[in-house]
């Protein structure tokens, strides 16, 4: 009915998804796209401790080094992973801050709008304890931990060469599974990285990854690694196994054997392999076990060489000095135009692992605000991009229809129409060539000519 006032025990249209939070059972929290407190209800202000109208605003954002007041440890400990600021749905475990006891299993949602991301919606599970192995790690080391494990996106592989955009593609479909995925590039190609990154954007990414080397483990510690069920207790969630190829053969087998997928509870760890070379050509010589590569191979995925993504070499650059940036804490900020010019005549047979090793040490070296050809290791300085030839396409074609012509006219000694018929082309156009090069060719052709005219 017109002017009847709204009943004071109800809540208005646009309050009501905050009673619908108010009501729920477990902590939740909701940010904005700049990390932003914007909403949490009862039983979060229970767990944290805080009250909502003194935080209303502030930022969750992990802070480097341990901060004094308890209300911003607090809301450090509540700060989105990378991943959820990139729109994937994600969970990580944190120790409890403040007053609180144990472990918080943080669940985060992002809300995205057409173009951009509108908000995060967390939700904190509170864990009386964790494994000793990890429970021991000590804060800080797993903030590290943690802000480590966001440099692997899966969107830091765009790509405008097309091998890698294939890849990219590929990278997305398995981290979504859990079949294990076979990774085939040259060394320094990023086999390792990519391995990371589709364990960081997969379900298992709050569990840890392992790499190992088979090169350089003894096989007991591998066997042990691999096989031995007190690694589990580790939680391991991705086990990348680099040149498997070089484990000995009864461990391939036993590997080969094991299952490879989330059991019941969801903690068998996922297999990934790398190799440098065909595996296919391992099992023929005898190297690799058949079995195991035809249970690691379900997906397999070829990383690129460099070479192959000059499209992407600038990209790779800015990621690599932003990277050299947070480790070494330069000021660099660029490479000058000459510089450019140097690393791209360079053939890079180390691939990616080369040029970032390159860009670190130059960055360490620069004295500027961008890196100068004097600042690149000497095997760059003393390797001048070699200057680029003219191509005159006509000219050298006539050079060759030149020589063809004349060594069919010696072939014919001298007779034009037997020499047409060498060259497969009628007389009339070899004699206007003739004319048109100046070709010397006598009177040997005049018997020929009269008879032809007859």
């Amino acid at each position: 009915m017109a002017g009847t006032s709204p009943s004071p025990d109800r809540e208005p249209a646009e309050a009501r998804w905050q009673t619908f939070l108010r009501h729920a059972h477990e902590p939740l929290f909701l940010l904005n796209r700049h990390r932003r407190l914007l909403f949490a209800n009862r039983h979060w202000e229970e767990c944290t401790g805080l009250s909502l109208p003194a935080v209303r605003g502030q930022a969750c954002r992990p802070r480097r080094e341990k901060a004094s007041d308890p209300e911003d440890t607090i809301l450090a400990a509540l700060a989105p992973p990378a991943v959820a600021l990139a729109g994937q749905t994600c969970r990580t475990r944190r120790r409890a801050p403040g007053r609180a006891a144990g472990w918080w299993q943080l669940d985060f949602f992002p809300i995205q709008g057409e173009q951009r991301l509108l908000g995060i919606l967390g939700k904190i599970t509170q864990l009386p304890s964790l494994p000793a192995v990890t429970s021991a790690l000590p804060d800080r080391l797993l903030g590290l931990r943690d802000r480590h494990a966001e440099a692997f996106l899966l969107d830091g592989l765009a790509s405008d060469a097309p091998v890698g955009q294939r890849m990219l593609e590929q990278a997305r479909l398995a981290s979504q599974a859990t079949m294990p995925v076979t990774l085939v590039g040259e060394p320094g190609s990023g086999k390792h990285w990519l391995a990371r990154a589709i364990h960081q954007a997969g379900p298992a990414r709050d569990r840890c990854f392992a790499a190992l080397d088979c090169r350089a483990l003894p096989p007991p510690l591998l066997a042990e690694l691999l096989l031995e069920p007190r690694g589990r207790r580790l939680e391991l969630g991705t086990v990348y196994v680099r040149e498997p190829a070089e484990m000995p053969r009864e461990l391939q087998d036993r590997l080969a054997r094991m299952p490879h997928a989330p059991d019941d509870a969801g903690r068998m760890p996922r297999l990934i392999v790398g190799h440098r070379t065909d595996p296919a050509e391992s099992v023929r010589a005898g190297r690799l076990a058949e079995e195991l590569h035809c249970t690691a191979s379900i997906l397999t995925i070829a990383v690129p060489p460099l070479r192959e993504r000059l499209a992407d070499f600038d990209a790779f650059i800015a990621v690599f000095l932003e990277r050299a940036r947070v480790l070494t804490e330069h000021t660099v900020a660029g490479v000058s135009p000459d510089a450019a010019l140097a690393l791209r005549g360079h053939t890079w047979p180390g691939n990616l692992r080369e040029l970032y090793d390159v860009l670190r040490s130059a960055c360490r070296r620069a004295r500027r605000e961008r890196i100068e050809r004097a600042d690149l290791p000497f095997f760059l300085q003393e390797s001048p991009m070699p200057a680029e030839k003219p191509l005159p396409l006509d000219q050298l074609l006539e050079q060759a229809e030149r020589r063809l012509i004349e060594r069919a006219l010696r072939q014919a000694k001298g007779n034009r129409t037997r020499a047409a018929e060498i060259l497969g082309i009628w007389r009339a156009r070899l004699v206007r060539r003739i004319d048109h090069f100046g070709i010397d060719v006598g009177g040997a052709d005049q018997e020929t000519e009269g008879t032809d005219n007859r």
